[in-house]
C-alpha cells in the first residue's frame, strides 16, 4: 500500500511566523480548499498527539500558510531541519481507505555519524 507524503525544508520565517507550502503540495491530501479560504488539517505526531493545524489559502500566490507555531513550542526546530506530512492508509476493514488516513507529521533533523547521513526525529 502506497503511502503519500510531502515535506519541505524549513527556512526561518516557517519557524518564527508559519509555515508556507505551495498549494500544488496539497494534491494527495483529502483538504477542502476548493473556494474556502481556510481550512483545518488534523495531524498525528510521533508521540500520538493529535494537532490541528488551521490553514489560509493564498490564492494569487499558490501558498497555503500552515499556523503551526503551537506545534513548534517546546521543539529545537532550526532552519535547514525538514517537516514531513504523510498520508498513511489505515485500512479499518470497510474497505474504504480514504476514509480512514491518518496524517502524521514529524520534524527530523540530518546528521552526519561516522560519514553516513541520518535523520534524527525530533519529538
Amino acid at each position: 500500500m502506497k503511502m503519500s507524503m510531502i515535506s519541505k525544508q524549513l527556512t526561518k520565517s516557517d519557524i518564527e511566523k508559519s509555515l508556507l507550502m505551495l498549494t500544488d503540495s496539497f494534491g494527495t491530501f483529502p483538504v477542502p480548499f476548493e473556494g474556502d479560504r481556510f481550512f483545518n488539517v488534523t495531524a498525528v505526531d510521533g508521540t500520538g498527539k493529535a494537532w490541528d493545524f488551521p490553514c489560509f489559502v493564498q490564492q494569487s500566490e499558490g501558498i497555503v500558510s500552515v499556523d503551526w507555531l503551537r506545534f513548534l513550542s517546546g521543539k529545537d526546530v532550526r532552519a535547514g531541519d525538514t517537516v514531513f506530512l504523510h498520508r498513511k492508509p489505515m485500512d479499518d476493514g470497510g474497505g474504504d481507505l480514504t476514509a480512514s488516513a491518518k496524517l502524521k507529521i514529524e520534524v527530523k533533523r540530518k546528521i552526519r555519524l561516522m560519514g553516513e547521513d541520518i535523520w534524527a526525529v525530533l519529538q
